[in-house]
């Protein structure tokens, strides 16, 4: 009885690997290019929030508020 966990186990393991062959894998161009595409989007996004941020810190600290948007040094 304790061996029959391992079998399922051995069982599952043997039907995975049947079903990753079957997989159709992306070349090596679509995986470079693809990835290349997410990291653009990702840095315009990031330049994006950025700046709308900062625009939306600068809208509030002087429009609303009234007050400088840097705090002044000390002496």
């Amino acid at each position: 009885m304790a061996t029959r966990p391992t079998v399922g186990a051995v069982e599952f393991a043997r039907e995975a690997i049947r079903e990753l062959r079957l997989v159709t894998w992306p070349t090596r161009e679509m995986v470079v290019r693809l990835t290349l595409i997410v990291l653009v989007i990702s840095a315009l996004m990031g330049v994006y929030i950025f700046l709308a941020d900062n625009v939306f810190t600068m809208t509030i600290t002087n429009g609303l508020l009234g007050a400088p948007a840097t705090p002044a040094p000390a002496p």
